[in-house]
């Protein structure tokens, strides 16, 4: 998502008068600048990983209101760790971001459909700019402003997804889960391998599952 995070922005200064705008859009986009300053270093992967996965989103929150707060001696980081918090759920609507685990990516990846992703951050873009000009642009002229900049979020999301739409070897693939079992608890098994760890409740190889049929019975007679 590019246009959207700055229209969250957008959206967030309505609650945040004492920040800064320019700082709630690069709380916004933080994580992508983690990314370009990780990709330069460690190359692309690795800071496409380690830049969105949520506890290095939660890492990076947490630091941008510290320094918000210690540069501009004022209350409000915790308006610019949201802006930067919100950038991971705006991003699993458009592509593939690492959760928890850094190779485990989920999204619904509405960037290989470029008409939804366009209408999805077109929405984004005219509701946080409407919540923006009612608080701040209290006259016609200010308020052509406003819709100025929504117009040219949206020419330079156009620009992305049609170029997205002419790359054909595209296609639309979301994720929500892993395509296999792991255990949640595991024990050290003799060899090299982990063993999951059965617990007290756990159920027996015999009990009947919602995939299994049960079998009709007939009450005994007493």
């Amino acid at each position: 998502m590019y246009a959207g995070h700055a229209a969250v922005a957008l959206a967030i200064k309505t609650r945040a008068p004492r920040v800064p705008i320019w700082v709630l859009v690069a709380a916004a986009f933080g994580p992508d600048w983690v990314e370009l300053f990780l990709g330069l270093l460690k190359g692309r992967s690795t800071g496409e990983v380690w830049s969105h996965f949520i506890p290095g989103v939660l890492l990076g929150a947490c630091l941008a209101a510290l320094c918000f707060e210690v540069a501009f001696r004022r209350r409000g980081g915790r308006w610019v760790a949201i802006a930067w918090l919100l950038h991971w759920p705006a991003d699993f609507l458009t592509a593939h971001k690492p959760l928890i685990d850094p190779g485990h990516l989920v999204g619904l990846d509405f960037y290989d459909l470029p008409p939804v992703d366009l209408a999805i951050e077109a929405t984004l873009v005219v509701a946080c700019a409407w919540l923006y000009a009612r608080t701040y642009a209290p006259d016609r002229w200010q308020r052509r402003w406003v819709a100025a900049a929504a117009v040219a979020l949206l020419l330079i999301q156009s620009v992305l997804d049609f170029g997205l739409w002419h790359q054909p070897w595209r296609q639309w693939n979301p994720s929500l889960a892993q395509a296999r079992w792991q255990p949640h608890l595991t024990v050290a098994a003799s060899g090299n391998a982990d063993q999951p760890l059965r617990m007290a409740l756990a159920l027996s190889p015999s009990t009947h599952s919602t995939r299994a049929r049960w079998r009709r019975t007939v009450p005994e007679a007493w």
